[in-house]
């Protein structure tokens, strides 16, 4: 009898263990939005919507491993009627994207069904702590981020309710109303007042455009800010908002959808020549070596290049992305002999390269430019000397490495 006695509790512990393991959020089984929306004004509850796709990694991510958490379960269960559409497949599914806005995947929205508009919204994909954090947000009618907005255009402007609003529009995606947030209060701010922690996060978070009026007071007033966050965090702060504003501009090639931007390009040059800051030398170098693509002299980028190359003016090995950047523009070059000069020079930078990864890059642009002379023979030697050395980089690295994306 007692050994029975014990088996039932054994068995009692593995089927509440397997019940406890696989709670998960209830989606409701209709695929009608109008039912699901008469349900939750009855429960008085927001809807909580998974915008999904079938190809989406991260929404799969989100499926087996965050919905199926029990503590995610419970509070989702509890609080909301819940709903999930294929954006792309599910009839309802096609209209909710368009009425809800929906740009990236997954999207995940919380909606008043009442008015059927959304209260909160995240995008992409996180922890279990980070859905629920979101999720009692969207459950707080003062804090949700609609609620937010409202109190934004009623004038609210306290540096921790800012903190927190933009915290919410990045967590929504809307990147541009993120930007101008946090612009329209940083430039109400003067040296001093924007060399706090506070306001120096939301600049490090929220403001990336070096001729934005906030970086330019961390440009000239630097020893305020070294002061607040350090040296080292400000100016890694400066040079990547200087190093992406300059490539976007260096990255335009002829044919490009958009007509170049000339007053941008002005505007960043008189910029950087009028600060006294490290990088400055090396982007305007860039800036003015891209004007000679952009006006097709090729003869001109290339004597621009081994003049800037001469002056050792780059660091941590940028030298190596600024040649091999402006050499793979020969491949718009239709004079043949300043390709063949090209290459050549490519080999003779290959000989003084240590990494072997960055060999298999200057090999991958040789090919390019041996293709554009038509010299197939010769693409492929190099596109075979470009796995030699990727194989040789990944043995000497103790391991596959992924070498960088080329996004062109």
């Amino acid at each position: 009898m007692k050994k029975l006695f014990v088996l039932a509790l054994l068995v009692a512990g593995i089927l509440f263990g397997a019940e406890a393991q696989n709670r998960s959020i209830n989606f409701e089984q209709t695929q009608e939005w109008k039912k699901m929306v008469k349900k939750a004004k009855k429960e008085k509850k927001l809807i909580f919507v998974d915008c999904y796709t079938s190809w989406c990694g991260p929404c799969k991510m989100l499926a087996k491993n965050v919905f199926t958490q029990d503590a995610v379960a419970d509070y989702f269960n509890q609080n909301f009627v819940n709903a999930k559409f294929d954006m792309e497949k599910d009839a309802d599914g096609v209209i909710l994207k368009k009425q809800f806005g929906v740009k990236a995947f997954p999207t995940l929205v919380f909606v008043n069904p009442v008015t059927q508009e959304v209260v909160h919204r995240m995008v992409g994909a996180g922890t279990a702590d980070w859905l629920i954090a979101g999720a009692k947000m969207a459950n707080d009618p003062q804090n949700n981020l609609s609620a937010m907005m409202k109190r934004y255009a009623g004038g609210e402007r306290g540096a921790e309710f800012l903190a927190k609003y933009l915290a919410a529009l990045s967590a929504a995606y809307m990147a541009e109303e993120q930007g101008k947030v946090a612009a329209e209060y940083l430039n109400t701010l003067d040296a001093t007042q924007l060399a706090t922690k506070e306001n120096w996060e939301l600049i490090r978070k929220y403001v990336s455009d070096p001729l934005a009026e906030p970086l330019k007071q961390v440009m000239t007033n630097r020893e305020k800010f070294y002061a607040v966050a350090g040296k080292e965090v400000v100016d890694y702060k400066l040079d990547n908002a200087i190093a992406g504003a300059v490539m976007m501009l260096v990255g335009w090639r002829p044919g490009a959808e958009q007509a170049f931007d000339e007053n941008r390009n002005t505007e960043m040059v008189n910029y950087l020549l009028s600060i006294d800051y490290p990088a400055a030398p090396a982007a305007l170098a860039q800036l003015y070596t891209a004007a000679y693509i952009r006006k097709g002299d090729f003869r001109g980028m290339l004597d621009k290049m081994k003049e800037v190359l001469s002056y050792n003016m780059f660091r941590n090995g940028a030298d190596k992305n600024y040649f091999q950047h402006n050499i793979e523009a020969l491949a718009l070059c239709d004079d043949k002999a300043l390709v063949e000069e090209g290459i050549k020079w490519i080999d003779q930078v290959c000989l003084d390269t240590p990494d072997y990864f960055g060999k298999a890059n200057l090999m991958n642009s040789k090919a390019r430019l041996q293709t554009k002379i038509g010299d197939t023979l010769g693409a492929d030697k190099s596109k075979m000397e470009e796995e030699k050395y990727t194989k040789e980089g990944e043995k000497r690295s103790g391991g596959k490495v992924v070498r960088a994306m080329r996004m062109n």
